[in-house]
């Protein structure tokens, strides 16, 4: 049974790792995705346009923590590959994996041959990331909203008391802090 492993969430907000970039699967056999979701539950896409190989086409999953979909292969689909695609965070994060189709050898001929030796697949490379804990993620990312409303607060107690240039550079430059820490958070 081939199974491909999707990873949501490990490395950071909206990550998307696979564990392979092909796998090869027999006509009339199904290929198992296992998604595993690391952070808060999730929306996750499949999509190919294998048409002849399979009658998977399409599928979103909502991702609380694990969800396996098992895609059949056509006992008719001839020797070939198609790509699928695996996409998360809303359309933000896209990888794919290519789907090898094979026609497997009869047992006779199998036992006639030596066997040959077994070919490691290639694992994408992942980058780790130091290990943060979700609640130190989430403080981090009010750091900026929180120190921005104190501002506003004083700057609409005391309006008499502060320049409206400086406080509005101020907050700009809270905002655009704000803006940052949570684009590099996605990444």
């Amino acid at each position: 049974m081939a199974i491909v492993e999707v990873l949501l969430n490990r490395v950071g907000i909206n990550s998307l790792e696979l564990s392979t970039d092909s796998v090869e699967v027999s006509v009339g056999t199904s290929l198992h995705v296992k998604i595993i979701n690391y952070g808060a539950p999730t929306h996750a896409t499949l999509k190919t346009e294998g048409a002849a190989y399979t009658n998977f086409t399409y599928e979103n999953l909502y991702v609380e923590a694990e969800s396996e979909i098992k895609i059949d292969i056509l006992a008719s689909a001839n020797p070939g590959s198609f790509d699928m695609q695996v996409i998360s965070g809303y359309g933000m994060r896209r990888s794919a994996f290519t789907i090898n189709v094979i026609i497997p050898e009869p047992e006779e001929e199998k036992e006639a041959q030596k066997p040959e030796p077994v070919k490691k697949q290639k694992q994408k490379k992942t980058i780790q990331a130091p290990s943060i804990n979700r609640t130190m993620i989430i403080l981090i990312n009010l750091v900026a909203p929180i120190v921005g409303f104190i501002v506003l607060l004083f700057w609409i107690l005391a309006p008499s008391a502060v320049n409206n240039t400086v406080m509005a550079v101020i907050l700009y430059i809270i905002m655009l802090a704000g803006i940052i820490i949570t684009w590099r958070s996605v990444q």
